[in-house]
């Protein structure tokens, strides 16, 4: 097997790990391009970003250009190892997209804490402002 079809079957299981990720029945990588170009402020956005659109656009020309699995020479290892670790991220909820929705629960949370315990430090003020001045 040459190194296009091994990127390109590489690339096939990341989109189905997407899919699953994002619910959707087919482009799992195009979904998670479009969530993680509305998900600005996710960690490693700008690289993810700009690497798996890279990705996509090579395996495109793979499927779609003729006699491209022979004679396309921009896929490198280096491309076949990242899409192997991102899918390792992907399946530990470790990507970008699943460590920005991690952190932005954990800030809801917090927040709601927060408002609960203001809530009940100003009732017991009032309470004990209710029994100063009885």
């Amino acid at each position: 097997m040459n190194l296009n079809q091994i990127f390109f079957n590489t690339y096939i299981k990341v989109d189905k790990v997407c899919c699953a990720k994002l619910g959707v029945e087919r482009g799992g990588i195009s979904a998670y391009i479009n969530k993680l170009t509305n998900n600005r402020f996710a960690p490693d956005r700008e690289e993810t970003l700009e690497r798996l659109i890279n990705l996509r656009n090579a395996r495109n020309a793979l499927a779609h250009e003729e006699d491209a699995m022979g004679t396309y020479k921009q896929v490198t290892r280096q491309d076949v190892k990242w899409l192997q670790n991102f899918e390792r991220e992907l399946i530990r909820k470790k990507d970008p997209i699943s460590l920005y929705l991690r952190r932005a629960r954990s800030y809801v949370r917090r927040r709601n804490v927060l408002a609960i315990i203001a809530v009940l430090a100003l009732a017991a003020a009032a309470v004990l402002g209710y029994f100063y001045f009885i």
